[in-house]
């Protein structure tokens, strides 16, 4: 895989590929499994909660032609006697679109999903903000419209980061625009590298070296910790970073099915790198007592200061308070003042590539006033709503951390923090097919390297026969 280029690319240069027919590597970049991070067993930032709350704007006015779009969504901050800056932000950039207000509904994801693939048809919502994993799902079924020619036609769309265009793209078209979005970086202790006389690892056995040299010096710290936990969607998405530092993409579109686009030695090198040296080795990086756990052993953990590196993205940023925290001056001083970001490490032959999750506002192809849902995306990931909006509401502030639009600021204050903005842009998006095959298969390949029961390569051939048979399933 050739290393990307880690500048934000003009959208100028892909416009020119954009349309139908557009070149396979414009299409299959999102999530197909109903899981991801915000809705299951992961933590992002607080967008976990299952409950569905409702609410809609208060005003009256029709003006501008007919009744008012209506928005359902999950996005905006909600926590409880902040003001609704971002909020507030959209709706005026819709009004100004639009010429009149709009409605606002809000749910918990799981339950947006599935009002919208059961209702859609109905023409309500107008526009939905979600999750890559629900615009695949979205677009197989026929729910989403696409944008392009009206997304070409805005002032700020040259801007986007190319590969934040490239997850609302499928087949040469565009279902959606990016409004948020973070990558898996490299979490490290640089205090103890410091200690250590070591300089941060970018290879592999560099990694092995140094979390190694961890555990013989500190009684008290584990040299790394990754998610194994059966089913953990964090663990699929650990896992997939470092197969996006060996190819661009795991399965690229073949006819009306997918090709398996990586090798089986390829596929055997990061389970031994990230599986077996890490727990069945024997002198292993991580500790063996952690197997089996996700998230809520492994950002907690770093957090209260278990772990010399971990693998996390921006929502860590101001995480000091709450029951899974110890000490929250502790907490502080860790995030501020102890680590380090950096791309995560890379076995022999990789390059730099990551794990990208970013999210989409789209249009529905039953409404009866499709433009005014166009007009509902673009006033959502508009850099008007994104700048004036998310970097004002403290709730927001990971989440703007590292903006999906050339012209919004990043809320990053600390030089130890700045290499997010350059791990995202390394970041790559699933392909749209159904992903949960493809992850119950992990699960138990993974397992049997990190329990010792498998050779790491052996496994490698025994997952790339299961992934290859899959490319019609999925």
């Amino acid at each position: 895989m050739s290393d990307p280029n880690t500048s934000i690319h003009s959208r100028r240069s892909l416009l020119k590929l954009m349309g139908v027919g557009a070149a396979a590597g414009l299409a299959g970049c999102g999530g197909g499994d109903t899981e991801t991070e915000n809705e299951t067993d992961d933590n992002t930032g607080g967008d976990t909660d299952d409950n569905t709350e409702e609410s809609t704007d208060t005003e009256d006015d029709t003006g501008g032609g007919g009744k008012k779009a209506l928005l359902w969504e999950y996005g905006f901050p909600n926590t409880e006697g902040a003001k609704p800056v971002w909020r507030n932000e959209f709706e005026e950039n819709y009004r100004e679109r639009a010429g009149q207000g709009i409605k606002i509904s809000r749910y918990a994801y799981e339950d947006l999903r599935q009002k919208f693939l059961t209702g859609a048809t109905t023409g309500a919502p107008d526009a939905i903000e979600g999750t890559l994993s629900h615009l695949s799902e979205y677009i197989a079924a026929g729910h989403v419209e696409p944008i392009g020619d009206y997304a070409k036609s805005l002032e700020h769309f040259d801007g986007y980061i190319d590969s934040t265009i490239d997850a609302m793209t499928h087949k040469g078209k565009l279902y959606g625009l990016p409004y948020e979005g973070n990558a898996r970086a490299s979490f490290v202790r640089q205090d103890i590298l410091d200690e250590l006389g070591q300089d941060i690892p970018e290879s592999a056995e560099a990694f092995h070296e140094i979390g190694r040299m961890v555990n013989d010096e500190y009684d008290d710290v584990t040299g790394f910790h990754n998610c194994t936990k059966d089913g953990s969607v964090r663990a699929f998405q650990e896992w997939m970073t470092h197969v996006y530092q060996h190819t661009d993409q795991l399965y690229v579109p073949d006819g009306d099915n997918f090709a398996l686009n990586i090798d089986a030695d390829a596929l055997g090198q990061v389970f031994d790198n990230w599986y077996y040296q890490i727990y069945a080795a024997d002198n292993p990086v991580g500790n063996p007592d952690d197997l089996g756990t996700g998230w809520q052993t492994n950002d907690p953990g770093y957090i209260n200061g278990n772990y010399a590196f971990i693998e996390s993205g921006s929502w860590m940023r101001n995480w000091t308070s709450g029951e899974n925290i110890q000490n929250t001056d502790s907490a502080k001083d860790i995030l501020n003042n102890k680590t380090q970001i950096a791309h995560p490490p890379h076995g022999e032959g990789a390059s730099k590539g990551t794990f990208l999750e970013v999210k989409p506002v789209m249009a529905n192809s039953h409404s009866s006033q499709i433009e005014k849902a166009k007009m509902a995306v673009a006033a959502y990931s508009s850099p008007e709503t994104l700048s004036e909006g998310m970097a004002q509401d403290p709730e927001a502030s990971g989440k703007a951390m590292t903006p999906v639009h050339e012209d919004v600021e990043s809320t990053i204050e600390s030089e130890n923090w700045e290499p997010l903005t350059d791990v995202f842009t390394t970041g790559r998006a699933l392909a749209k097919a159904t992903w949960g095959p493809v992850r119950q298969e992990f699960y138990t390949h993974m397992q049997e390297v990190a329990y010792g029961r498998t050779d790491p390569y052996k496994a490698g051939e025994q997952f790339h026969s299961a992934l290859k048979n899959l490319g019609s399933e999925i």
